[in-house]
């Protein structure tokens, strides 16, 4: 394989690091406050409607981006009440007819407050959305000085080959932290704590970097989340820091960014924003594949890590072990 071309790294950014799911939840938010709107003078034809709503739903869907079941509920049952009879709602109606010597009304009569609840419910839900959501795609640098990294990963992170100048490789030299390094390609959420057991009794700042083959490969969400449980139970100590990078999804895949989310709250993991991983792996040149990276995605990463943690790993030569792979 070769690395997509810049219209499909695009693309993939925009979905694949979760910009595409906010933006279908703003459209259909918009659009929802437009039909309930209580000045609207003109009606909006049914088609624009229907149209914009299915646009929004499938930028959600291809966007994966994870949404609460309690939120899921509420978002479909307002759309069956909002939408269902919409075709009444939009319709233009011709006012009576009103005799030249009647009595005209001496006011308009006030808009319903269920009329004002409509308009104002999609409002509420965008910002429930985004008070959920937002969390995830920020971050801020921790207050821990760092003396020791353990990376726990897949073919991202340990390459396709022996001897490749990974990104812990290369932290090693830019960075005075000791690195221990288990990666393995073609690591797994359960192979995994395999890694972790290789850092019996260290302590320090954990970095994980899993879970795209169990995705890729399918696996079923509840053993995918299962698996994830059992590997922070693992990692997860009283002398560690753990962050873990929040996986870019593929269309159709929220339930394991769900997951995923679901287990470092749990375990109280810091998860890396996606967005910043999609950006090192749809940035050109930075992949052989689309997937694992070149020496220039490889240097990315590095930045990318030490951008994360600022002064807290130092500055200088550091000390690198590799764990064998078998």
């Amino acid at each position: 394989m070769t690395e997509p071309n810049a219209l499909i790294r695009w693309t993939i950014f925009v979905f694949a690091g979760g910009g595409a799911g906010i933006f279908g939840a703003f459209s259909i938010a918009v659009t929802a406050m437009l039909i309930f709107f209580p000045g609207r003078k003109r009606a909006i034809r049914p088609f624009y409607i229907a149209a914009v709503l299915a646009i929004g739903m499938m930028f959600i869907a291809c966007g994966s981006l994870p949404m609460p079941i309690g939120l899921q509920f509420a978002t479909m049952i307002y759309a069956i009440y909002a939408i269902s009879p919409l075709r009444f709602r939009t319709a233009r109606i011709t006012p009576p007819a009103i005799a030249p010597d009647a009595d005209l009304p001496e006011s308009r009569p006030g808009i319903s407050s269920s009329r004002w609840s409509l308009f104002l419910a999609p409002f509420a839900w965008l910002l429930t959305l985004m008070a959920i959501e937002l969390p995830f795609h920020l971050w801020f640098v921790p207050a821990e000085q760092v003396s020791r990294v353990m990376v726990i990963g897949d073919s991202v992170t340990a390459g396709l080959n022996d001897g490749e100048d990974t990104w812990p490789r290369q932290l090693s030299r830019a960075a005075k932290v000791e690195i221990l390094d288990a990666s393995q390609p073609g690591a797994t959420i359960e192979s995994a704590r395999k890694q972790n057991s290789m850092f019996s009794g260290q302590t320090g700042l954990v970095f994980i970097e899993i879970g795209g083959n169990d995705m890729l490969e399918g696996l079923p969400v509840a053993k995918f989340e299962k698996d994830f449980d059992k590997l922070l139970t693992d990692v997860v100590q009283p002398v560690r820091t753990v962050v873990m990078f929040e996986l870019p999804l593929p269309p159709l895949c929220a339930a394991y960014g769900t997951a995923q989310r679901r287990q470092a709250a749990k375990h109280r993991v810091r998860m890396i924003p996606k967005r910043l991983f999609a950006t090192v792996l749809t940035t050109s040149g930075a992949t052989v594949d689309g997937i694992h990276l070149s020496i220039k995605g490889q240097t990315l990463m590095t930045a990318l890590v030490q951008s994360l943690f600022g002064e807290r790993l130092g500055s200088g030569m550091g000390q690198y072990r590799h764990f064998d792979r078998r």
